[in-house]
């Protein structure tokens, strides 16, 4: 479940997804007199008696949680007014629709294809949709020679009744040439983070891009992103063999495609 302060933050994006500009005070979160679960849940999370002194800290953290992922608030919040003012409304709707698709197996398609597009706002290179491509070419025989052809496989992927060999998004940085180009895996998953969910995908992953020509499967870079928002307290403290990433991760960064040496 998420937490309350994503809860909050995609009720701000489900309140903006409709407007430019709303304002939220503690009154929004008061039905028939009592306040609301969610601004108890805020009260607790933040150790607050006061709501609004609540709703500045969980602006705050989200704003921490955005920094961390190089992106800002999709959103800007005056304190003295409560008035939420939208700075990025493409996101705020991405937001809103992976809030109302979340942990619908039947929008998982829908899901891949959202994810693949915020993706190419954050990268610079090739991307491949694959499970797209597996829908495309029903034939086994042509989406492995569709892998060949594009992505430096040297060998069949797809042996008997594989579905698409999770391979769901692969991006090809621009570095190297195929079959020595390395290759991001992002598998795509539209619920909440489970680490037994990625492990089951990552073995899968991991098998079909060592069948790749040039590399061995250990150099190719394993991600799993899930319908959530990645953050320290539901990662495990030891180390994992994937990159966890969220929906958070796909803001558009500060400073796009820009690079410095160090």
């Amino acid at each position: 479940m998420l937490t309350p302060t994503f809860r909050f933050f995609e009720s701000i994006c489900n309140e903006l997804a409709d407007a430019e500009s709303v304002v939220v005070t503690r009154d929004a979160f008061v039905v028939d007199g009592p306040k609301a679960p969610l601004m108890d849940d805020l009260d607790l999370e933040y150790k607050r008696s006061d709501d609004d002194g609540a709703l500045g800290d969980a602006v705050a953290a989200l704003s921490k949680h955005f920094a961390s992922k190089g992106a800002s608030l999709p959103f800007t919040y005056d304190p003295v007014t409560g008035r939420f003012t939208a700075m990025d409304a493409e996101y705020i709707d991405f937001v809103d629709l992976m809030r109302n698709i979340r942990s619908n197996p039947k929008m998982s398609s829908e899901f891949e294809r959202k994810v693949t597009e915020r993706l190419v706002l954050r990268t610079t290179g090739v991307i491949h949709r694959g499970g797209w491509k597996r829908t495309r070419n029903q034939q086994v025989k042509k989406f492995n020679r569709y892998l060949q052809k594009h992505l430096g496989f040297t060998q069949d992927v797809l042996l008997g009744k594989e579905k698409d060999g999770g391979l769901d998004i692969l991006w090809a940085p621009p570095i190297g040439s195929f079959p020595h180009r390395p290759l991001v895996s992002v598998q795509c998953k539209n619920g909440e983070y489970d680490r037994a969910v990625a492990d089951a995908s990552l073995g899968t992953s991991k098998g079909s891009l060592d069948r790749q020509g040039g590399l061995l499967a250990e150099v190719h870079l394993y991600c799993v992103l899930f319908n959530d928002y990645i953050t320290p307290s539901i990662l495990p403290e030891k180390r994992i063999g994937f990159v966890p990433l969220g929906i958070s991760d796909l803001a558009l960064p500060l400073k796009p495609r820009e690079s410095h040496v160090l």
